[in-house]
């Protein structure tokens, strides 16, 4: 069962209503709650190879995300650890002391949680805000937008392609209060788009590959490797992707596309532009969590060709 239909499944047993914002969005006191919960594990998120207080920072980060994607900032993290007999108090002290490093740039406070054993460790933090007005994935207005994200793409797949560390993410700040819509990208670029897409009836948004793409990435890539790839696959950059109307320019962030809105009835669109060629996004992208790491790289040049880009 893959994690979307998963999740579904949930939905209809609990009667909540996911996929409409990064985090969860409920009314509290005359304001909104916002909760987010996110699990990691060194398998799972590719963070083998990675020094403790490194693995510590970008779980933090990959936590705190789904808040920033909504317009705010962290204010609390309880976390529950699943620890192993593998792994001396000392790494889990540095962990600790990554995760830390991150909760206080925001200003949050680690406030409590709990401790259990299993095979192969685990980290779960559940992440709590609160803002009178969030942004979400579903957009505040139906009009045309231009489409930015707040650093480039890429670096983390082309990591996985070729078995290299994972690189840490960047600590951003909440997309912006006035955003039509935002995400995070922990499940890659073009899931971050196919997430928006999916929620938004009628929505169309062009992609320029050539502006979502981190520098230099054709010059680290295998032969035969198109630099598109690099933004197919579902490792996270945990960068975020947020919509302002037409025209109003964003100092900070990249433009990396535009779109608009037309009948709900035909459903979401997505195109492609790379250089003088053009495609559609017609299924989502690959799950490298499902995928043997063997077959990642053709998983993504299957897609990619499916791009007809």
């Amino acid at each position: 069962m893959n994690e979307q239909t998963f999740i579904e499944t949930l939905s209809r047993v609990h009667g909540t209503r996911p996929f409409g914002a990064d985090a969860e969005v409920v009314p509290f006191g005359g304001t909104h709650l916002l909760v987010s919960t996110d699990s990691f594990s060194e398998r799972e998120d590719f963070l083998s190879g990675l020094e403790p207080e490194a693995m510590g920072r970008v779980m933090a980060y990959g936590a705190i995300s789904d808040i920033l994607a909504c317009g705010a900032k962290p204010e609390f993290l309880v976390q529950a650890w699943s620890v192993d007999a593998s792994h001396d108090e000392q790494f889990y002290e540095r962990v600790a002391q990554g995760i830390q490093q991150v909760v206080s740039h925001y200003g949050a406070k680690v406030i409590g949680g709990d401790v259990g054993t299993a095979p192969d460790w685990c980290w779960t933090a559940t992440v709590f805000a609160a803002s009178a007005s969030p942004v979400r994935r579903i957009a505040t207005k139906r009009v045309d937008f231009d489409l930015y994200a707040t650093g480039p793409f890429g670096a983390a797949n082309v990591a996985a392609f070729l078995g290299r560390f994972l690189p840490e993410p960047a600590l951003r700040d909440p997309v912006p209060a006035a955003a039509l819509f935002a995400t995070d990208t922990s499940g890659g670029f073009f899931d971050a788009v196919e997430n928006i897409r999916r929620v938004n009836d009628g929505i169309w948004i062009e992609v320029d590959v050539a502006r979502a793409l981190a520098p230099g990435i054709a010059h680290s890539l295998p032969d035969g490797v198109e630099p598109g790839w690099a933004l197919v696959g579902g490792v996270g950059e945990y960068e975020l992707l947020f919509a302002v109307p037409r025209g109003v320019r964003v100092d900070g962030a990249i433009r990396v596309g535009r779109g608009g809105f037309g009948d709900p009835a035909r459903g979401g669109e997505v195109r492609v532009v790379c250089g003088a060629k053009t495609g559609r996004l017609v299924a989502p992208p690959p799950d490298y969590r499902a995928l043997p790491r063997e077959n990642w790289l053709s998983a993504t040049a299957a897609y990619w060709q499916s791009l007809e880009v």
